[in-house]
């Protein structure tokens, strides 16, 4: 097992290499349940789409195929957890991008405990390539999903109804967030947060979704603006991890090596570490107070089956 150090003018942390994951992916998509994670679909070494599911057992350092879900094999889909239960669905199939069926609008409910799955009401809009969730309660925020355009379109959905409701969360044409694809996010202590992407070029926007209403602006993640990031979150902190970097349409873009600690009571940011590879295209997902990172692609645009584990 090896051991990356790492130290910045920040602080310092330990990045501690796991085992490998069995199957080398890109774009899928991680969600954690009872202290185990599960990563879900996304696209192997030769650009096959896949529909598969796999589990990472911290304690055991061990990973188990679970089996092939009732989706089409897709990449980017979206997931959040709600009492114990995961609700996931949408992404990107192939084909043209002008193509409705490429932008499945399927959302499923899967309980891990019985590994069973149950169809529930479609997302309201086709833009679902790589849209970001957040669980609040027994509600679900889901939007800024791709498709032809950049969007911030965002959606409720009430568990206890099967249904789904547009949210003005008061941003004008030109306004606060800005629109934009490839973004990340996620829900610390309450905080939900979201931001980077792209739009003309790589972003580096952060804000906070309050009360399911509106967004409200808080500290740009610091560094090189990104896109195709991936990030989790502790009990106390954000992680904003790795991610590429376009500094324009015409520009091939930079993988990002970076680690970013975002303090939500505080409203600010740390460099805590460089990863041990620069990865885009990622999962990154956090258990027992720690975050976990791997798969994606990195510099050479291969596709990894790498896990670390960052420990402080």
């Amino acid at each position: 097992m090896a051991l990356f150090s790492c130290q910045r003018p920040d602080m310092t942390v330990t990045i501690r290499e796991c085992a490998p994951a069995p199957v080398a992916r890109a774009c899928a998509t991680a969600f954690v349940v009872d202290g185990q994670a599960y990563v879900f679909a996304g696209r192997d070494s030769v650009g096959k789409l896949h529909n598969d599911l796999w589990r990472y057992t911290p304690s055991t350092d061990k990973w188990e195929n679970v089996g092939t879900s009732p989706m089409t094999p897709r990449v980017n889909a979206t997931a959040c957890v709600c009492n114990n239960k995961v609700y996931i669905g949408l992404g990107y199939c192939g084909g043209s991008i002008y193509d409705t069926l490429s932008y499945p609008n399927d959302w499923w409910e899967y309980t891990p405990h019985t590994d069973s799955w149950k169809q529930l009401a479609s997302y309201p809009t086709h833009n679902t390539d790589r849209a970001t969730s957040f669980s609040a309660r027994n509600e679900l925020y889901v939007g800024y999903g791709f498709k032809e355009g950049y969007r911030r379109d965002m959606f409720r959905y009430t568990i206890a109804d099967d249904r789904w409701d547009s949210i003005d969360v008061g941003v004008s044409m030109y306004g606060f967030p800005t629109r934009s694809f490839g973004g990340t996010g996620c829900t610390c202590g309450g905080h939900h947060l979201m931001g980077t992407g792209y739009y003309r070029q790589s972003l580096n926007w952060w804000a906070e979704l309050v009360d399911g209403t509106h967004w409200e602006r808080r500290a740009d993640v610091p560094g090189r603006a990104r896109t195709l990031a991936a990030s989790a979150a502790t009990d106390q902190y954000v992680y904003v991890c790795g991610g590429i970097h376009y500094g324009g349409m015409n520009t091939s873009g930079d993988v990002l090596e970076d680690i970013r600690r975002y303090d939500p009571d505080t409203d600010t940011w740390k460099w805590v570490a460089v990863m041990p590879q620069g990865l885009c295209n990622h999962v990154c997902f956090a258990v027992g107070g720690k975050v976990y990172l791997g798969l994606g692609e990195n510099v050479e645009w291969h596709v990894s089956n790498s896990l670390f584990c960052i420990e402080e």
